[in-house]
């Protein structure tokens, strides 16, 4: 027994040391977007190419010509623009569709300050996958560089066929077994994502079940408008905001910002489930695209806001310093920070405001011991 106090003990005093990076990573001030800051999370959709049909994206029917080959990526990659960028996220699209993915991230890993390196797949394009995975796997070993693969998983079983808009539930769950059972081939760091639609919300606790016996860590997203690939043009088909299940949304989103063990994941459910619950809080979360991020496509165009922005020019014409920092462009990314960013709760990361933070902790704590200030107020 006195052992087991002992770990309680020391697992409190864990949580509470994991609490301060949370807060020292807030800010005080509220950013405006006008900052003249350098990028240093890019967001790269490599392909607009995809073989999946997601009932919360059109991307599948967009246009993937004209993108570019690697000669053109890896001048563009040189330009000085990208000199402070710590973190790169290859996306698409369906990122494994690009047949010599792994110079792409070769070029990728010749950018000055880059740390962090993450792909995220569907993972059923598996003679494509694991060999770009193990290729680069092994370059980012090399060059210091951390390297994170995410599998897309949005149900169990046939809910993740209906999202997907394919049977390639058995592909996908082969997938992320080969990966978790080869810790030391594919990546530094393995995670599955949800995004949560319509389609799958009544049967996330299903999923989350799984996911604990099979040993998987996986993050949920609330399904959102993207611009970029059109999603936008598919609220009515699978948002939850405003319809019935949203009540669904909030009671999942609400249990697992109590269940999460980092204090990171508990801030962002929670965000997420008081934008549900009263939209009008806004946003919590901080967010690099803010200030701090860039999303450049297959074609070289260029986007300040992952999910809001319309493109500011493309590489192709012009070189981007002059594109990023240009007046005009900057003065169109306060509009996107003053008019979208309130209403946006996409996890994306970045420093939150230190009010919100707080403001978390106060209710996160309140709700935790209310119990037992209820049971004070009886006792008294």
């Amino acid at each position: 027994m006195e052992n087991k106090l002992a770990l309680k003990d020391k697992l409190k005093k864990y949580q509470l040391v994991q609490m301060i990076p949370l807060i020292k990573n807030s800010t005080l001030r509220k950013i405006t977007g006008l900052e003249k800051k350098y990028p240093k999370t890019l967001q790269l959709p490599i392909t607009y190419h995809c073989n999946s049909k997601c009932v919360m994206c059109n991307i599948w029917k967009m246009d993937w010509s004209n993108e570019m080959d690697i000669v053109e990526f890896r001048e563009k990659m040189k330009d000085p623009l990208f000199k402070k960028i710590e973190a790169v996220g290859i996306n698409g699209g369906e990122p494994t569709l690009v047949k010599n993915l792994d110079e792409y991230a070769e070029a990728l890993l010749e950018l000055p300050s880059i740390k962090h390196l993450n792909i995220i797949s569907h993972g059923f394009n598996q003679k494509q996958l694991f060999p770009f995975l193990e290729k680069t796997y092994k370059m980012c070993k090399d060059k210091g560089v951390h390297f994170s693969v995410i599998i897309s998983l949005d149900g169990y079983s046939e809910v993740h066929n209906t999202v997907r808009g394919l049977k390639v539930w058995k592909i996908v769950s082969d997938t992320i077994q080969k990966i978790q059972n080869n810790p030391n081939t594919y990546c530094h760091e393995f995670e599955a994502a949800c995004t949560v639609v319509k389609q799958n919300v009544d049967m996330l606790a299903q999923l989350d079940a799984y996911c604990k016996e099979q040993n998987i860590r996986i993050k949920y997203r609330l399904g959102i408008e993207n611009k970029r690939i059109e999603s936008n043009k598919l609220t009515d088909q699978f948002s939850v905001k405003f319809t019935s299940e949203v009540q669904s949304a909030k009671e999942f989103f609400h249990f697992k910002s109590f269940e999460a063990k980092h204090w990171y994941e508990k801030f962002k459910y929670y965000s997420i489930f008081t934008h549900l619950n009263n939209p009008k809080e806004g946003r919590w979360m901080g967010c690099d695209y803010k200030n701090e991020g860039i999303t450049i496509d297959s074609r070289g165009a260029v986007y300040y806001c992952a999910v809001a922005s319309e493109t500011i020019g493309t590489l192709r014409e012009a070189g981007g310093e002059s594109i990023f920092f240009d007046p005009k462009n900057l003065n169109y990314r306060k509009q996107i920070v003053d008019n979208n960013c309130k209403d946006c709760i996409h996890d994306y990361r970045g420093k939150a405001e230190a009010k919100y933070v707080l403001r978390f902790l106060k209710e996160y704590f309140f709700e935790k011991f209310y119990p037992h200030i209820y049971r004070l107020k009886l006792r008294f």
